[in-house]
C-alpha cells in the first residue's frame, strides 16, 4: 500500500493511468455569454466511434460576459478524425459535452455556449486522469474502482470513471467525516453489499447508495454514517456473512441473521456483525481471548469466509506478537466458536479446476516468508502435526425441575460418549473442573480408540488408495463410557465440569455424535461449601 495504483494485463505491471492529450489553453475573448470559472477538456474521437482517454484539464479562466478562445496541439494518432470539447459550468465542476471538432488537425475551438444549454448534455466519462498516488485501498463497486485514503486524506474516496478503473478525476471524491468522527482514517470497503459500498474506518462504518449518475450538477452518491458503534482494524478482518447464520448474542440465546452480513474485528476487542446500519457483538464465547490481540499491530489481522465448511476464520497476533500468531473460528453453520492452530499473515478463498473452494494461507515468517499452504490437505502443518480438539463450556446438569444445577456440588461420575470415526484413531478425553480455562490442566484423562475396520477383499486382501494407503471406516458408531476418575480412583467433585476431547495428531477423521453425563447432585448450601 501507499504507492502509486499499478496495473496489470497479464503479462505487465505498469503505473495505472493512460498518455494524455496535452490541456487546451483557453483565453478570454469577445463578448459573449460566459460568466464565472471554467475548465474545458478534450476527447479525441477515433474513425471507429470510439472515444479516447480526456486530455489534461485546462487552467481555471474567470470569465464575466465573455467568449472563450481554446486552441490546443494536435493529437498524433492518425485514427483521430476530431475532438469533443467537454466544459465545467461556471460554479461547477461535472465537464459537460458543449461541440464536436471535426478534424484531426483542427486546434482550436471558440465556446460561447451558456451553462443552460450544456447541463442536459452528455457527462463526461472518459477523464483521462490517474488514479491518485499513495493510495492505501482499493475497493470495486458499481462498475468503477473506489481508490481510498491517503496519508494527506485519511477519510476520503475517489471513484473511477465506469468500466476504466485507471480513469480517476481529482473532483470526483467524498469525503467519510462528521463532527463526531473527525481524525478518523479510513481501512478498507466493501463493495456491492446489499447494492451498497460499505466504508470502514476504525471508530465509524459509512455506506454509500446511488449510480453516479450527475443531477443538477451533483453526483447522485449518498453517503450515510450507520448506527455502527466502532469500525474495524482493517478491511482484511471484513468477513462476508450469508443469511441464516447463527450465533449467540449477548443474553447467551441463539439467534439467526435474516440477511448477508458483514463480520469484523473491532479496536475494542471483540468481532461483530453488521447489517448495513447496526453493529452487534458476537464473540461472546471467546471474548477473552480476542480482547488479548496485540493492538499496536492491529492492522495485520485477518479474516475468510470457508463457506464448505460454513467457518468465518480470523487471525491475528497475541499480544505482545507482532505477527498474527493466534486464530479464532466462528462456525455460523451451528453458532459456535472455537480456538484453531492457525497463524497466518493472510488468508484467501478461491477456486481451482477440481475444487470450487480452497482456503490458501500465508507464511507468518518475517525470516523465511514466501510460503503458501493449502488449507485442509493432510494432517500436519509444514511438518508439524495438528492436533484437533474439541471442548465444552462450563456444563452445571439440571435439578428435577429441569433449571440448571448452579448452586449445587454434584459427583461427576461417568460420561457416555458416542463417536463416528473414518479411519483409526485414538482420542483422549479429558475432564476438567468447571470454570477453568481452556488451557487449564485436567483433572484426569483417558484414552479410547473406537472400533474401526480395513476394507478388504473377497479374498481378504487389503484395498489401498492411489497413494499407497490402506482404506479404513468406521464399524458402526461406537458408544464408549468414560469414568470420572483421577488416578487415585476419586470421582470429580464440583459445581460444574468440562470436557475437552482430542486425536492422536497424527491420523484420523473423526466426529461426536453425542455425550450424556451421569452426575450426582448434592442438596444444600452447605454441602456445596464442604465440597
Amino acid at each position: 500500500g501507499v504507492v502509486a495504483p499499478r496495473s496489470y494485463d497479464g503479462t505487465t505491471w505498469a503505473t495505472a493511468g493512460g498518455t494524455q492529450l496535452g490541456a487546451p489553453s483557453p483565453t478570454a475573448g469577445a463578448t459573449g455569454n460566459l460568466r464565472g470559472h471554467y475548465k474545458w477538456k478534450l476527447v479525441p474521437f477515433k474513425s471507429d466511434a470510439t472515444r479516447k482517454i480526456g486530455s489534461v484539464a485546462s487552467a481555471q479562466l474567470l470569465l464575466e460576459d465573455k467568449q472563450a478562445s481554446l486552441a490546443w496541439t494536435a493529437d498524433t494518432d492518425t485514427d483521430v478524425v476530431g475532438y469533443e470539447v467537454y466544459r465545467t459550468t461556471g460554479v461547477g465542476a461535472i465537464f459537460y459535452f458543449v461541440e464536436y471538432v471535426d478534424g484531426r488537425t483542427t486546434v482550436a475551438f471558440t465556446d460561447n455556449k451558456e451553462d443552460d444549454l450544456i447541463l442536459e448534455n452528455r457527462v463526461m466519462e472518459e477523464h483521462g486522469d490517474a488514479p491518485p498516488s499513495g493510495i492505501y485501498k482499493v475497493e470495486a463497486h458499481k462498475q468503477r474502482m473506489w481508490y481510498f485514503r491517503t496519508d494527506t486524506a485519511t477519510q476520503r474516496g475517489y471513484w473511477s470513471d465506469p468500466g476504466d478503473p485507471d480513469s480517476v478525476y481529482a473532483e470526483n471524491n467524498l469525503e467519510f467525516t462528521d463532527a463526531t468522527s473527525m481524525g478518523d482514517v479510513i481501512v478498507g470497503a466493501e463493495g456491492d453489499f446489499e447494492g451498497k459500498l460499505v466504508v470502514f474506518q476504525e471508530r465509524s462504518v459509512w455506506s454509500i447508495s446511488g449510480s453516479g449518475d450527475i443531477i443538477g450538477d451533483i453526483p447522485d452518491w449518498s453517503r450515510v454514517r450507520s448506527n455502527a458503534g466502532t469500525g474495524t482494524v482493517s478491511g482484511r478482518s471484513v468477513v462476508r456473512i450469508p443469511a441464516g447464520s447463527k450465533f449467540v448474542d449477548q443474553n447467551g440465546s441463539i439467534r439467526v441473521t435474516d440477511t448477508v452480513s458483514l463480520a469484523y474485528f473491532t479496536p475494542l476487542g471483540d468481532i461483530r456483525l453488521f447489517d448495513g446500519e447496526n453493529d452487534l457483538v458476537i464473540s461472546h464465547p471467546l471474548k477473552d481471548a480476542v480482547a488479548s490481540f496485540n493492538y499496536a499491530q492491529r492492522h495485520k489481522i485477518v479474516g475468510i469466509n470457508d463457506p464448505e465448511h460454513a467457518e468465518a476464520v480470523w487471525c491475528f497476533p497475541d499480544d505482545p506478537a507482532g505477527e498474527n500468531d493466534r486464530c479464532v473460528v466462528w462456525n455460523y453453520r451451528w453458532g459456535v466458536w472455537y480456538e484453531r492452530d492457525w497463524d497466518f499473515a493472510c488468508l484467501v478463498q478461491l477456486e481451482s479446476a477440481s475444487d470450487a473452494s480452497i482456503l490458501l494461507g500465508g507464511s507468518n515468517s518475517t525470516s523465511t516468508g514466501g510460503h503458501a499452504f493449502l488449507c485442509w490437505s493432510g494432517s500436519n502443518n509444514n511438518g508439524s502435526a495438528i492436533n484437533a480438539q474439541w471442548m465444552t463450556k462450563t456444563l452445571y446438569g439440571v435439578n428435577d425441575q429441569s433449571l440448571p444445577a448452579l448452586s449445587n456440588t454434584k459427583c461427576w461420575r461417568w460420561a457416555d460418549f458416542m463417536f463416528e470415526t473414518e479411519q483409526s484413531v485414538t482420542l483422549t478425553v479429558e475432564w476438567l473442573q468447571g470454570n477453568v480455562p481452556d488451557t487449564a490442566a485436567a483433572v484426569s484423562s483417558t484414552s479410547i480408540t473406537p472400533a474401526a475396520a480395513t476394507i478388504l477383499t473377497s479374498d481378504g486382501d487389503s484395498i489401498l488408495t492411489a497413494g499407497g494407503d490402506t482404506l479404513v471406516v468406521s464399524e458402526a458408531s461406537a458408544q464408549i463410557r468414560a469414568l470420572l476418575k483421577n488416578s487415585s480412583g476419586d470421582y470429580l467433585f464440583d459445581e460444574g465440569m468440562r470436557l475437552r476431547i482430542g486425536d492422536n495428531a497424527s491420523n484420523g477423521s473423526w466426529s461426536l455424535e453425542g455425550f450424556a453425563l451421569g452426575y450426582q447432585i448434592l442438596p444444600g448450601l452447605k454441602r456445596r461449601m464442604q465440597g
